[in-house]
This record gives structure tokens, sequence and C-alpha cells, in this order.
């Protein structure tokens, strides 16, 4: 394609090089340690919050076992007390019935030494979940901290790299203004299909886009072309710019 003067095109390159620029500062912030450092938090504290919730689940029903417990044994010790004071008190004269009386006494004994047990495992589980809902809960506390000492060296290498970034862009803007709008929509398009890399210099019979030295027939083609006609890689596509000693 023929009209763009060969300046026009050379400047090209140079919005080709704001261009890589920039995308090299967005992925300097992609690639930032404390952006996988975060991501890492955040499933951390995923898997965090659901050992906490079984957790305290846990201590809630071992807490509720236990006051279950503590109701059973005080109904218990007051039917065993109602009994021995009918014992002490003589009012049960028949054998038959004294003996009755004894075995409900020894059962419910035994019955309260059952409760006691269960009570026992009951506080036990539930100092076993509380320990471990307050080791879950000061790991989200860690978690927290961490991620706000992420988060601030973030916000510093995004405030950097904004900065950066600005100024580029009001470059590339200065770099832009004045070319022809055929040459630069050309361009954009090139760019979205190449991987950001749009155009390229032609050196020394070299695509400096995709590295491949252009055929005998193409270099021919290329040199002879007009110094406005704007060339493309036989190879990668890419728009080629000739530069000197092309």
């Amino acid at each position: 394609m023929t009209g763009f003067p060969p300046d026009a095109q050379r400047r090209l390159l140079e919005v080709q090089t704001a261009d890589s620029r920039l995308d090299l500062l967005e992925q300097r912030w992609r690639d930032h340690p404390a952006v996988a450092a975060v991501r890492a938090l955040d499933a951390r504290e995923g898997e965090v919050a659901t050992e906490v919730a079984v957790h305290r689940e846990a201590a809630e029903r071992a807490r509720q076992a236990v006051l279950a417990a503590e109701r059973d044994a005080e109904q218990v010790r007051a039917h065993q007390q109602r009994d021995r004071k009918r014992l002490d008190a003589g009012a049960v004269s028949s054998p038959r019935e004294l003996e009755g009386l004894q075995h409900e006494i020894a059962s419910l004994q035994q019955k309260l030494e059952g409760i006691e047990d269960a009570e026992l495992e009951a506080m036990e589980q539930l100092e076993e979940a509380e320990r471990a809902l307050a080791a879950g809960t000061a790991a989200q506390d860690q978690i927290a901290g961490e991620r706000a000492a992420h988060l601030a060296d973030l916000d510093a290498a995004r405030s950097t790299i904004d900065t950066e970034r600005d100024v580029l862009r009001a470059e590339r803007t200065a770099l832009v203004d004045g070319l022809p709008p055929d040459l630069v929509a050309r361009y954009e398009r090139s760019r979205a299909r190449h991987g950001g890399v749009g155009v390229a210099a032609l050196r020394h019979g070299r695509c400096e886009g995709c590295r491949l030295s252009l055929t005998a027939v193409d270099l021919a083609k290329a040199k002879a072309a007009p110094e406005d006609a704007l060339l493309t890689c036989e190879e990668c596509g890419r728009l080629l710019v000739r530069v000197e000693q092309a």
C-alpha cells in the first residue's frame, strides 16, 4: 500500500516502542510478587474460614452437650436426694419397698456416673474445639495482616506504574498526533492480531518482528517498492518499515 511517507512509517516504530513499554508496565504489575501472594492468601483464607466454621459448630455442639449433661445430672441428683430423705426418715417400712428404694438409689447413682462421664467427654471436646477455633481465628488475623502489607506494596507499585504509564501515554499521543489515520488504523489491527507487536523494522534483510530473514525474492520486492509503500512481512504478517541498511 502506498501513500505513507517514510518519516510517518518510522514514527510508527516509535509508537510501537511506546506501546511495548506500556505492555511491559502492565506485565510488571501482573508479575508483581504481591499479586501472587494476595491470591495465595485469598485461597488460604477460604480454607481457614471453612475450618473455623467447622470448629465453631463443633464447639457449639459440645457446649450444648455440656449444658444438657449438667441439666440431666441436676435432675438425677435431685431425685437421689428425695429418695435418700425418704430412706433416712424411715418413711419406707416394707422390706420390698425398702429394697426397691435402695435399688433405685443405686440405679440413679449409676445413671449419674454415666451422665458425668458424658459431661466430662463433652467438656474435653469443647476445650479441643475452642483451642482449634482460637488457632483458626489467629490464622485469620495473621492472614489479614499479611494481606494488608501486600496490598500496601501493591498500592505503592500501582502508583509508580500509573505515573510511568501516564508519561508514556502522553508520549504516545504526541507520536500518533499528525500520523495518517489510515496508517494508525492498520497498525492497531496488526497489533491486535500479532500479540501486541503490529509493526517491525526491516533491517539487514530481516524482519525484527519474527526475527526471520526475508527471501531473496521478497527482499528484492521490498527494495524495489516505492518509499511511501507500507510493506508486510510475508512470514509473520506484521507491517514492515524499512530503516537504514534494510
